[in-house]
């Protein structure tokens, strides 16, 4: 039977996206395909990847302290932490290296509606099966010819590393919300956080400004101090 590596289950707050501020419970599973999570393996990653986002990711995804669990396992721990709340995400490094169809089903079968955020250079038919998750974060790690996500419902890039003109092709493949009675689609434009911050928020509201489409996304959950 196959078992999940599982980083942390925890309750929270969906702190981005357009799920801003909805009660959450989070599953950090193990492992990504752009960093080795460890501090000597940054340039090392992201020379080796192309990548920028090993220099400056702060997620903790490595296996040390990782449960493995099986679905029915990791579904039975999300109950036990979420009370009434029946909205998850899967996070990582990035989920779609292990999560799969019988998790989401397992899931669906425990009432919840799966969220899940990745850099999309692995497919949905390949992960999932006809099992996809209900809702997709697509943020892109590598240009845009390298992301094979057929599609996904909110498209989230870092400022000032990833800037919508270099990824104007996956628009496409992000899915169109009716909101009052105009169609939308879910563009995010997202500072990175750290030391750059203050430039990379004022790049991102510029870009907002001239390229109307897209939203500055901000990481309330940060902003509300929880984890």
């Amino acid at each position: 039977m196959k078992v999940y590596s599982v980083k942390a289950v925890w309750r929270t707050l969906q702190g981005e996206g357009a799920w801003a501020g909805r009660p959450a419970v989070f599953v950090r599973l193990t492992g990504c395909n752009m960093w080795s999570g460890y501090e000597a393996d940054r340039v090392r990653d992201a020379e080796g990847n192309d990548a920028s986002c090993p220099l400056w990711c702060d997620t903790d995804f490595t296996k040390e302290g990782a449960q493995k669990l099986t679905a029915s396992e990791l579904a039975d721990e999300m109950l036990a932490v979420a009370g009434e709340i029946r909205f998850c995400v899967l996070t990582g490094g990035e989920p779609f290296l292990q999560a799969d169809g019988p998790l989401i089903e397992a899931l669906h079968h425990a009432g919840f509606f799966v969220a899940t955020e990745t850099n999309g250079t692995i497919a949905l038919a390949e992960t999932f099966g006809d099992k996809p998750p209900d809702w997709v974060v697509c943020s892109p790690k590598l240009a845009a010819d390298q992301v094979v996500l057929e599609a996904m419902d909110e498209l989230k890039l870092v400022v000032p590393d990833y800037q919508p003109k270099e990824f104007r092709s996956l628009i496409g493949r992000t899915r169109t919300n009716l909101i009052g009675g105009s169609e939308t689609k879910f563009l995010w434009l997202q500072p990175e956080d750290g030391p750059r911050l203050a430039e990379a928020t004022r790049m991102a509201i510029d870009l907002a400004q001239s390229n109307p489409e897209w939203r500055v996304s901000v990481q309330t959950h940060k902003v509300l101090d929880i984890p």
